[in-house]
């Protein structure tokens, strides 16, 4: 899906990203403000400031009585805005950190990266892990970074 911003004037605080194939947000700074699912724009009343008063007016052309109550809106958030990818996040922080790390104690590499891992809701080391060779985990560590980073 598209990453980039696309801009809707000069201002750099005003933008829209694809999110999925049928999803456009729309940004005023880094809050989503508006949606377009299916073709269809969902703007939210506007709950912040005068510019972000004035970002609305330019995604909307100013049809105040069309945008969503804050409730509504952000239900509509929660229903359409894809999730962050944590495991894929720690997964990079993980990769990074074992970059970094080379050359030093296996054992202590070993348990920073599960300190990272431990804070990934879903995943769950089994009850022996303590017992397992620093070989054993470094292998299972290095699984789990590449699941997280799709290289499997």
């Amino acid at each position: 899906m598209q990453e980039k911003k696309v801009y809707l004037r000069t201002t750099r605080n005003l933008y829209y990203k694809q999110e999925k194939p049928n999803l456009k947000v729309y940004y005023s700074y880094t809050t989503p403000v508006a949606l377009e699912i299916d073709g269809q724009l969902k703007v939210s009343e506007n709950q912040w400031s005068v510019t972000t008063g004035r970002h609305l007016t330019w995604i909307d052309g100013g049809n105040k009585k069309a945008r969503l109550k804050r409730d509504e809106f952000n239900r509509l958030i929660e229903q359409h805005k894809p999730e962050p990818n944590f495991l894929k996040t720690v997964s990079m922080v993980s990769t990074m950190f074992g970059l970094m790390a080379k050359g030093q104690d296996q054992k202590k590499t070993n348990a920073q990266k599960k300190r990272f891992f431990d804070n990934v809701r879903g995943l769950s080391f089994p009850d022996d892990w303590e017992s397992l060779p620093e070989k054993e985990k470094s292998k299972r560590l290095d699984k789990v970074e590449k699941v997280g980073l799709d290289k499997i």
